[in-house]
């Protein structure tokens, strides 16, 4: 008798220890519900991602689906971080203007830091010819209607450019400023036809035909004085 009242003790134990370790193990899972996701991929993730999505497609492949794919997982990965995609566009815009200001930087701690702005700017249209071609091969948002105007909006790095200019010529700025047109028109054209691979220009042509253009810029206005 005792002996079955000892093993009814232990079994009522048993179910006593399991039912509170289930209702526990339910209240974690509960709270756990309600706890806000963790965030697997930060923006900047998202948008370094995006960058290079766009480096090697192009703008046009960016899409929802596309990245998921890249970034190895679901879109809603995507509009967790952002409201839409015309948002992470506009990110991807602003990183890939920022490249170009990195390229730029470079330029200016050289020697001859503006004939170099040049090179720099052909440089990036060779490397990078989808950022090239999405910078400066699609209509401006914000409607220039001057093209001395072009520069300060587009251009990141105008100020600086300016004043290395200056610097280093008996220039005023406002003489800078038109020969930083003059010479932004030139490297541009060879930009262009880098980018959409009419010709791949050595580094000797673009140094050479920079420096020519330069010079006789340089020579025309100085003369003037």
């Amino acid at each position: 008798m005792f002996c079955c009242f000892q093993i009814f003790l232990d079994k009522s134990f048993f179910f006593m220890v399991f039912f509170y370790a289930t209702s526990v193990a339910q209240r974690m899972l509960r709270e756990r519900s309600h706890m806000p996701p963790k965030v697997k991929f930060s923006k900047e993730a998202i948008i370094g991602t995006a960058l290079q999505l766009v480096r090697e497609e192009g703008m046009a492949s960016l899409t929802a689906r596309a990245l998921a794919e890249k970034l190895g997982a679901t879109p809603r990965v995507i509009f967790g971080q952002f409201a839409n995609m015309a948002e992470l566009q506009t990110e991807v815009i602003g990183a890939a203007e920022m490249v170009v200001v990195e390229y730029i930087r470079k330029a200016l701690e050289d020697e001859k830091p503006f004939r170099s702005v040049g090179v720099a700017y052909i440089l990036f249209a060779s490397k990078e010819p989808q950022l090239f071609q999405l910078l400066f091969h699609n209509p401006s948002k914000d409607p220039i209607r001057r093209f001395q105007d072009f520069l300060p909006m587009k251009d990141h790095s105008y100020q600086l450019v300016l004043d290395s200019i200056v610097a280093d010529y008996p220039l005023t700025v406002e003489e800078a400023s038109r020969l930083y047109q003059h010479l932004f028109i030139y490297s541009h054209g060879m930009a262009s036809m880098v980018a959409s691979g009419i010709y791949q220009f050595s580094m000797e042509e673009v140094i050479g035909l920079l420096t020519e253009v330069f010079q006789s810029l340089i020579k025309e206005m100085v003369g003037k004085k």
